[in-house]
């Protein structure tokens, strides 16, 4: 009966201390950049993946106001040997007014699967990506590339776009509803050469 009991013991000790030493190999490999059990591995060296969450939002508008007014008059009266000649004169004025107005607003969310292409000497990770979606013969491809910090990596190997350094981002659609934006081709050389 002791010798049971000290078997389990041992046992239950056995289990402790293994799992003890599983979870400070666990903790301390996280440290160092090592996959554990209970954190998902961030991008660190060439050739991980990283998910950037995309939610860009931009405004712009410009305004622009001319005036111009000028006005001339001139008049005289010419005598010659006591005699008066008609007097004459003129009246000049002109003026010019023109405003604009320019706004822009664009706005992208997504998220994109990029990955580390090169570490810098100071460890931040160089990143690229693209994303291609195929829908009714229309393609959309999203671009990135930028500059990414470890420590902006989130414990779910994510990063939010707006964390991201010297940030590029590519937007654009091809096939026929994206063409069918597009100005015609006479259309394009006419706004070249300026001549409507």
């Amino acid at each position: 009966m002791k010798r049971k009991t000290f078997v389990l013991f041992l046992k239950r000790k056995s289990l402790l201390f293994v799992f003890v030493l599983f979870l400070c190999c666990s903790l301390a490999g996280a440290s160092y950049g090592v996959s554990s059990l209970f954190t998902t591995p961030r991008a660190s060296k060439v050739g991980d993946t990283l998910t950037v969450i995309i939610s860009e939002f931009s405004t712009a508008s410009q305004t622009a106001k001319t005036s111009f007014d000028k006005s001339s008059k001139s008049d005289g009266e010419v005598s010659f040997s006591g005699e008066s000649l008609p007097s004459w004169g003129w009246d000049y004025s002109s003026g010019y007014g023109g405003s604009g107005l320019t706004q822009r607003k664009a706005s992208l969310v997504a998220k994109l699967t990029v990955e580390v292409v090169e570490v810098l000497s100071n460890g931040n990770l160089k990143v690229k990506g693209e994303k291609r979606v195929r829908i009714n013969q229309e393609e959309e491809v999203i671009y990135l590339e930028g500059v990414v910090r470890p420590q902006d990596i989130g414990p779910d190997n994510t990063i939010s776009s707006t964390d991201i350094a010297q940030i590029k981002i590519r937007y654009e659609g091809k096939g026929p509803i994206s063409e069918a934006r597009r100005p015609g081709f006479l259309t394009r050389i006419f706004n070249l050469l300026r001549i409507f």
